[in-house]
């Protein structure tokens, strides 16, 4: 896990009510990191902010992947990119490993 400081602290303290549950699921945390509460719970949320930001990454990588899937399947289905069986593939496959020698 890794702490990063942050030039917010500088804005001062930020006050935020948590539910008896919700501090005591905090408290276990911090407990178990060995960090203060007010640490743990800046852990969580540069945690929880860095996976959003991981997983708006992750939707444009798989946008991209899903428009060049497309586009090659149009060209497939265009004829301009040919289409081979499984064992075409193995035996060119195998012809290549064989002038590698």
């Amino acid at each position: 896990m890794q702490i990063v400081k942050s030039t917010i602290a500088s804005q001062g303290p930020m006050s935020l009510p948590l539910s008896k549950q919700l501090r005591k699921r905090l408290e276990k945390f911090a407990k178990s990191k060995e960090l203060a509460l007010a640490s743990a719970a800046r852990v969580l949320i540069e945690e929880r902010l860095q996976e959003l930001d991981d997983e708006v990454l992750l939707t444009r990588a798989e946008e991209w992947q899903r428009a060049q899937a497309w586009a090659t399947w149009e060209k497939v289905k265009s004829g301009e990119m040919p289409v081979m069986t499984s064992e075409e593939f193995r035996t060119r496959l195998d012809r290549k490993r064989a002038k590698r020698g």
